[in-house]
């Protein structure tokens, strides 16, 4: 072989190797693009559910609700509205859709609840726990973010407020009394 032969073959080796590197560049991006594609299109689907979801979602916190309150009032329908909400969680189960488990006494998480409403305690221990749960969450099966918060009702502590011991060293005088004549301020 002459050397103007492998210099040739050399060239066209290096051509191939180029190719092949452009080839597999362009391979990753088609798949990065596709990856994308179905992430938008999965992002589509959920924008068109969610309103579904939502009402879904408030039809189970009424189903949760009638129970608690047919439990209170010592009702058989009890177990009809437990086996409803049970239906409506299987039914959300076959979109990938899980509940996000907000209960009393758990732990509240910014990322899975929105709390609605704040109520003081005199209980340390009670401090950022869910009260109560007002409808619940959901979140698609394996997403990063929740897709529907759980509303709930939270403790926050607020130590007991101390009198002052002049305040309670003082008696009040049994002979007067406020709308007799007195003005209070």
């Amino acid at each position: 072989m002459s050397a103007d032969v492998v210099a040739a073959l050399r060239g066209v080796e290096r051509q191939a190797e180029a190719f092949h590197a452009r080839a597999q560049n362009y391979e990753h991006i088609i798949q990065q693009m596709q990856s994308r594609i179905e992430q938008l299109q999965g992002d589509q689907v959920q924008a068109l559910l969610k309103p579904l979801i939502q009402r879904i979602a408030s039809l189970h916190a009424q189903a949760v609700e009638a129970s608690e309150q047919a439990r209170g009032r010592g009702e058989t329908a009890e177990k009809d509205f437990r086996f409803f909400t049970v239906a409506i969680e299987e039914a959300l189960g076959l979109l990938d859709i899980e509940s996000v488990a907000a209960a009393p006494s758990v732990k509240f998480d910014p990322r899975q609840h929105h709390a609605s409403r704040v109520l003081p305690t005199d209980d340390p221990s009670m401090d950022g726990r869910i009260q109560r749960v007002l409808r619940q969450g959901f979140t698609y099966t394996g997403a990063a973010r929740v897709f529907l918060p759980a509303r709930v009702s939270i403790y926050r502590f607020e130590p007991p407020s101390e009198v002052p011991a002049a305040d309670m060293d003082h008696e009040p005088d049994p002979t007067h009394e406020p709308g007799e004549g007195a003005t209070v301020d």
